[in-house]
């Protein structure tokens, strides 16, 4: 029997997120809802930054160049995929948006350039790390070729690929994170081929062997300089800057680094100044006060002789899922185009009012460009209902005392007297629990209460929808008795950083959007971890502890969609309970037709003798293990032959298979 939870504590306001709100369903009836309605509702237009919204039919669609532009209903992509045999849930990747992205963020900056009359130039690059997977890297090397766009590499492996992939002349190839001479010779070995590869000194015991390494290999290096400044980030990822953080030189480090390149006569070779003030960055003030005081440091290091010519900003860049449009964790309270105008603006001004020339502006923008091209697809297979059936038990003569009060204070529930009934419930409910540890309440009377109790709290949910001001008690009840959605992923392989950061992601359903949603809900994952959920979600530009949904049909599936992936998920996903990659299309507009797509390319997830192999296990061993124990078996006649063979078989088509659940009976 399941242990119904506290509902007489009313959960307060998130600390962190703005205007935490008790989630209430659309009241609309289905005949008056709109595509604009759910549009709304799910702050499609919000959040989306245009790529999203929902069609006259109400599904969701995607327009992969912005708009004006093409646009693919979504709900037809998903009928692609079941065509070809895959199976959910699977990742689209909308390859257009990364090419969109690309071109967004370096026209933004180029035309900063041009209003403020700028005499610098911008060279972005694409850090790896966001999402290493080649066909991500390669869209965006691609895309990025007519702005010479470039590659940022924190580690020996990236820094493999950047050189296989970044061979534009004019392109930079920035190398950040810790080195060792290793590192170091392979950016010295791009400095051989005629490419322009930055190596960053992020402790200053590095900038020695840099130019031991480099006049070993008779190589002139590319130095940059990373200050840790004394300005801040906000948000989750504020550690990562300011007095403490992890990486940069401190003032008099800088000052220690000049005398060494000075002695060194590579003053010359010290071509970047570069800082980073955090991921995600939500206020537009925090990227001000960076570039302010950056900029002071560059502008004294270039009058010390630097020949410094790339003024970096690192990363930073935010999205804002939230679709608030505010400083909030979750969202952001600028643009792009604003971002770009202010960085050009205030450099532009420090260098005039230092003397100093303006040098070409560098960022290191990674979730911007990432996260809206890919979204997870799950199928929803069935729901749990708290507190377990809906059915009233029929009253019965010699019903204990306890339960006899407890339908008397169903039956009497009203608006005048909602909070008592409340409250005598919880106690009632209470006391009941109390008798069936003494042994006075039997199993099925102890059924009977829960059962009233829930019924209880589900007739407040109706209740409270038809009073102006509810019981301050009860205003959340619909949250905390939301329905739990089964959907078929993983929630610590597709969307890790829900369970490790709380990072919100919106989450749609991708069909019935022309319908009135009327349950309230949280998805639950198919691992058996019970941190396997999501219970934060974004709705009419606040976040919700539930989500609206539609009642499942028997015979019917139901798909839903998460959004905005793109950026770091498909890196840091982990094979929790031997869930591995999903399963994967590559959508490209249709030049041909502009309501059209087609899938450029399948890329099928893992299966269980993969994983199984990641994890060290031979599958073959296994396999051979438990024919022999099958084998024994019908040696001893507690098998047939014909079943043995059957068996085995079975075994060994299952190791074949998808990791996910296949078999699905829809909406159990």
């Amino acid at each position: 029997m399941t242990q119904p939870p506290n509902l007489a504590s009313s959960a307060g306001p998130s600390a962190q997120e703005p205007n935490s709100k008790i989630h209430v369903l659309p009241s609309n009836g289905q005949n008056n809802w709109t595509a604009d309605q759910a549009s709304e509702h799910y702050s499609i237009e919000s959040w989306s930054a245009g790529y999203f919204s929902v069609n006259d039919k109400g599904h969701m669609c995607v327009y992969p160049q912005g708009r004006p532009g093409p646009n693919i209903d979504i709900m037809d992509v998903v009928d692609d995929i079941r065509e070809k045999g895959l199976k959910f849930p699977c990742v689209i990747r909308f390859q257009d948006i990364l090419r969109n992205r690309v071109k967004v963020l370096n026209e933004a900056f180029i035309r900063a350039i041009q209003e403020n009359s700028y005499t610098g130039r911008y060279f972005g690059v694409y850090p790896i790390k966001v999402n290493q997977m080649a066909e991500v890297v390669e869209e965006i090397v691609d895309a990025g070729q007519p702005y010479h766009y470039g590659l940022e590499a924190g580690s020996k492996g990236e820094l493999l690929v950047v050189l296989g992939l970044n061979t534009d002349p004019e392109a930079i190839t920035v190398c950040n994170g810790y080195k060792d001479e290793e590192f170091m010779r392979l950016a010295l070995l791009g400095r051989k081929l005629g490419r322009k590869v930055v190596v960053v000194i992020e402790k200053l015991s590095e900038l020695p062997l840099l130019i031991k390494v480099a006049q070993d290999m008779g190589v002139e290096p590319m130095i940059g300089l990373r200050a840790k400044l004394s300005t801040k980030g906000i948000g989750k990822w504020e550690s990562s800057s300011g007095d403490f953080a992890k990486f940069g030189l401190t003032i008099p480090e800088l000052i220690k680094a000049v005398e060494i390149v000075k002695q060194a006569k590579l003053e010359h070779a010290v071509n970047l100044f570069h800082f980073h003030v955090g991921s995600q960055l939500t206020n537009i003030r925090t990227i001000k006060e960076a570039v302010g005081e950056g900029g002071r440091i560059y502008a004294h290091l270039k009058k010390m002789g630097l020949n410094i010519t790339y003024f970096d900003v690192g990363g930073g860049l935010g999205v804002d899922y939230l679709g608030s449009r505010t400083a909030a964790l979750n969202s952001m309270n600028y643009t792009v185009e604003e971002y770009a105008s202010d960085i050009v603006y205030n450099l532009k001004q420090i260098c005039a009012n230092e003397g100093v020339s303006e040098p070409h502006l560098v960022s290191e923008s990674g979730r911007a460009i990432t996260a809206h091209h890919a979204c997870i697809v799950m199928n929803v297979f069935g729901k749990i209902e708290v507190g377990g059936p809906t059915v009233l038990p029929p009253a019965l003569p010699g019903e204990p005392p306890i339960v006899k009060e407890l339908r008397e204070i169903v039956s009497g529930l009203n608006g005048k007297n909602a909070r008592e009934s409340f409250h005598d419930a919880v106690a009632k409910k209470e006391e009941a629990m109390s008798m069936f540890r003494f042994g006075i309440l039997s199993l099925e009377d102890r059924a009977k209460v829960e059962t009233l109790y829930w019924q209880l709290c589900r007739d407040l949910v109706q209740l409270n929808k038809r009073l102006k001001n509810p019981a301050k008690d009860t205003r959340d009840l619909g949250d905390k008795i939301a329905d739990q959605y089964m959907a078929n992923f993983s929630l610590f392989q597709s969307a890790p950083d829900h369970w490790a950061f709380d990072q919100l992601f919106p989450i749609v359903p991708l069909h019935r959007l022309d319908e009135v949603p009327t349950r309230n809900a949280t998805l639950v994952d198919i691992t058996c971890d019970s941190d396997g959920k999501i219970d934060r979600f974004v709705e009419r530009a606040d976040v919700c502890d539930t989500i609206s949904l539609h009642t499942l049909r028997e015979g019917e599936p139901y798909y839903v969609g998460m959004f905005m992936t793109g950026a770091y998920q498909d890196i840091m996903g982990d094979m929790h309970n031997l869930f591995g990659k999903v399963n994967e299309v590559h959508i490209f507009v249709d030049d041909e037709d502009p309501e059209d797509f087609y899938i450029e390319e399948v890329i099928p997830g893992d299966t269980i003798e993969a994983v199984l192999s990641q994890v060290q296990y031979e599958p073959k061993e296994l396999a051979r293990k438990v024919k022999f124990a099958i084998d024994n078996k019908i040696r001893e006649g507690a098998l047939k032959p014909k079943e043995g063979v059957s068996l085995t078989d079975f075994y060994e088509s299952v190791m074949k298979d998808y990791t996910y659940l296949s078999n699905l009976g829809v909406n159990q």
